[in-house]
């Protein structure tokens, strides 16, 4: 008999959630909205952006919205400067922060920690950009599930960004510096990890037990 998922109970919407996407026989351990650290790269690479045909239609001008384009194309040109000014202000801001919380993931983009930044950042199928660092974790005792984090989880049900199986993951054997709360770091059999943090600061001792499953864990209440 397996136990009663640990689950916060901000999170029970991800009960009624996962329960489609459970195989036959799997049970759900756990599971928690989670983001990624803040200094985990929030640009991919071009050639890993997945193409999201969806997303791409439902930004593209066509009939009527066409009498919009001048206007567009002059904010876009007025746009840039300040968007290089903010590019620049956040790069300096991440690299002063860099210095005081040590590396948040290893590995590079062709590993399991970086399929793992890819999956996150590329967000749900409707979205166009590649910037998303909010997303759900299932545990079960089969897998773990990367889901979207609906805001609204009673109208869209959440999308499935992809799955690590059982035994491929981990909790990383260093603990993260203990001033980091709500922090944990996943680690994969390749090697790689990446820094995880949980939305509730509190719940930082939940995700680091459902990422070594030998320790009981209990849901924040």
């Amino acid at each position: 008999m397996h136990p009663t998922p640990a689950v916060p109970q901000r999170d029970a919407w991800l009960l009624a959630h996962t329960a489609g996407l459970l195989r036959p026989g799997e049970a759900l351990l756990g599971a928690l909205s989670v983001r990624l650290d803040p200094l985990v790269p929030d640009t991919i690479p071009k050639r890993y952006c997945r193409p999201k045909p969806a997303a791409e239609e439902k930004a593209r001008f066509t009939g009527w919205k066409r009498i919009f384009l001048p206007v567009g194309a002059v904010m876009w040109v007025c746009s840039v400067p300040a968007g290089l000014l903010e590019a620049g202000a956040r790069q300096t801001w991440r690299g002063l922060r860099r210095i005081f919380r040590g590396p948040v993931w290893a590995g590079g983009w062709d590993s399991a920690a970086g399929w793992f930044v890819v999956a996150t950042r590329t967000g749900t199928s409707d979205v166009a950009n590649y910037y998303n660092e909010q997303l759900a974790l299932a545990f079960t005792d089969q897998r773990l599930l990367l889901l979207s984090n609906p805001a609204e989880p009673d109208r869209r049900a959440a999308e499935l960004f992809g799955e690590v199986p059982r035994g491929q993951f981990t909790r990383r054997r260093e603990p993260p510096p203990p001033r980091h709360k709500g922090r944990a770091d996943i680690a994969f059999t390749d090697g790689s990890w990446l820094a995880l943090a949980s939305d509730d600061r509190r719940e930082g001792a939940l995700l680091a037990g459902l990422l070594a499953p030998e320790q009981p864990v209990q849901p924040v209440r």
